[in-house]
Order: structure tokens, then C-alpha cells, then sequence
């Protein structure tokens, strides 16, 4: 199998803008796509990967006050949208071909790129696709591309529920450096971010990482 990891950016995208914009992360993957009367609609589906409930909900407002936007449902972190693709969106049906696989949810960050991994049977049909990417995106930068087993295909799984003061310790960790080696942060200077006294923002990781970290090692196991 071909595999491809791929750095994008296109300035129309509803959802990288306001990645940036609101400083959130979202994952996104494509569900379906139809035409009626000419017009083309793609249906995709997402999740937020932040904890900030204010920022969240400035997201979705701002998302639905986009004309593109011909319906929207929100579910807790998860919410699905359908675009009126437009002359501009005409992109996204590159992306909606069978002949490529998307093996891990598209990373859309607060850095302004997206972040995709795809793959295909064959080499010259990733390498055609990336060739049609680049002559619709301003951004299209090759970060991977090699013939190596699919082993590394995301699942979504059930995972552990977390409480708000649990995720938002976790985010806080995971952003500023606390899990690179060496670590960029202290508990302490954590904790001053999250306004917290250090006792407490360590219950909360802790409790964090101890809930998760059952689920990663069983996964591991198993591959």
C-alpha cells in the first residue's frame, strides 16, 4: 500500500480558518457528496480536540452563520456539516475518489494547514491526486510518501469519559510541551496556566492519564 502524509492549505476552507481564528484543533472526515440541479453538497464530519467550551462555541456560531453552510448538527465535540461546494469548493471532489483511502481523520490546526494521510493500491494514483491537489490548493507540501503496510489506520474507539477539568488539564499538558522529552513545563508552571493551585491540576492530569492510559497500552498490545 502507498501511503502519503500531506501539509494543505486552502483560504476558503470553512474549517482550518476557524481553527485559526478561535485557536482550536479539529478533525474532520469526508462522509458523502451529492448533486441536485448542478450544484454539488459534501457532507463532512467533525470533532473538536480542545476543551475551551467558549471557544468551541464561537466555532459553531461563526459556522453557522457561513452562507455556505446548508446544515449543521452539533452533538456534544462531534458535529456534522454540508457545504454548498460552489466554484470554489469544486477541490473537495477531488478528495471524494475511490481509489483513495483516507486512513486517518484530516488534522485541521490552529496553524492554518491541514493535515492529511492517505493512501492507495497504487503509486501513480496517490501521486495523480496530489497533482490535482496542487493545482487547487495555495498550500500542498509532500511529508510523506512510501510503500510501507496500512498498519496504522485509525478507529474510532470508546474511550474513557473525562471530566472538563480532566480534559482541560490534559489539553494544557499536551500544548505547552509537558509530554516532549525533554519537557518543556513544570507541573507548577502548568498549573499557573490553568489558574489552579499544582495540587490540584496534578489530581486532575493524573487522573486524566490514568483513565487513558489503560486503553493506549491495550491497543499497543494487540497490534
Amino acid at each position: 500500500m502507498w501511503i502519503t502524509k500531506l501539509k494543505l492549505k486552502h483560504q476558503d476552507c470553512p474549517i482550518v480558518n476557524r481553527c485559526v481564528k478561535f485557536n482550536i484543533v479539529v478533525l474532520s472526515y469526508p462522509s458523502s457528496w451529492y448533486d441536485q440541479k448542478g450544484k454539488k453538497y459534501a457532507t463532512t464530519t467533525c470533532y473538536f480536540q480542545s476543551n475551551d467550551e467558549n471557544q468551541k462555541n464561537k466555532f459553531i456560531d461563526d459556522l453557522r452563520a457561513d452562507r455556505r453552510i446548508t446544515n449543521l448538527e452539533v452533538s456534544g465535540d462531534v458535529f456534522t456539516y454540508e457545504i454548498n461546494l460552489g466554484k470554489e469548493g469544486e477541490h473537495v471532489m477531488i478528495y471524494h475518489n475511490k481509489n483513495i483511502i483516507f486512513v486517518k481523520p484530516t488534522i485541521n490546526h490552529y496553524d492554518g494547514h491541514e493535515y492529511w494521510e492517505v493512501a492507495s493500491w497504487k503509486r501513480e494514483e496517490l501521486e495523480d491526486f496530489i497533482k490535482a491537489l496542487k493545482s487547487h490548493m495555495d498550500v500542498c507540501e509532500i511529508m510523506k510518501l512510501e510503500n510501507s503496510p496500512l498498519t496504522d489506520v485509525y478507529f474510532p474507539n470508546v474511550m474513557p469519559k473525562l471530566s472538563n477539568h480532566q480534559k482541560t488539564a490534559l489539553e494544557i499538558a499536551y500544548r505547552n510541551g509537558y509530554y516532549s522529552y525533554p519537557r518543556k513545563m513544570t507541573l507548577e508552571q502548568l498549573a499557573k496556566i490553568a489558574k489552579v493551585g499544582i495540587s490540584t491540576f496534578q489530581e486532575h492530569l493524573r487522573k486524566a492519564e490514568l483513565k487513558l492510559l489503560p486503553v493506549i497500552i491495550e491497543q499497543q498490545i494487540k497490534k
